[in-house]
């Protein structure tokens, strides 16, 4: 614990701190879905994409991006990742400028191929936790996502 003193102000003690902490956490977490999303060939961020994409049905780029809380150029760079993999496709948006995206079929076997991994990853941060503060967890993380 570092409880620090700064003339004039009252102790603060950081490790109690939100932004460290949940980076920390963050970081641990990614870790752990990464190395399972690695033994097929990705990460587990591409996972995430090829998730929104396959959910959405002709959302734009900037409207994944806000389901992925991404900013639309981290997207954009995921994006253009996975079409060179031959996991994604592109096309023009009905109205407007933007794109739409599409799983290949290549792309929804690499996702069938993921799914049990991602599985795996939920239920080893659940057993960790346990169920209650599992649950907890992910109601707490929802509500810090609205800041």
């Amino acid at each position: 614990m570092c409880i620090c003193t700064v003339k004039g102000m009252e102790e603060d003690d950081f490790s109690l701190c939100v932004l460290d902490n949940a980076r920390k956490a963050a970081r641990a977490v990614s870790r752990h879905y990464d190395r399972l999303a690695r033994t097929v060939g990705m990460t587990a961020g591409q996972f995430s994409v090829l998730v929104v994409i396959r959910q959405a049905r002709e959302e734009t780029t900037g409207q994944l991006a806000d389901r992925l809380s991404m900013e639309r150029t981290t997207l954009v760079r995921n994006v253009a990742l996975l079409e060179r993999k031959g996991l994604v496709t592109s096309n023009p948006a009905h109205k407007g400028r933007g794109k739409t995206y599409l799983l290949t079929p290549r792309g929804s076997e690499l996702f069938d191929q993921a799914l049990p991994l991602w599985r795996q990853a939920q239920r080893d941060v659940e057993t960790l936790l346990g169920k209650e503060n599992f649950t907890k967890a992910l109601g707490a993380l929802k509500q810090l996502s609205e800041l």
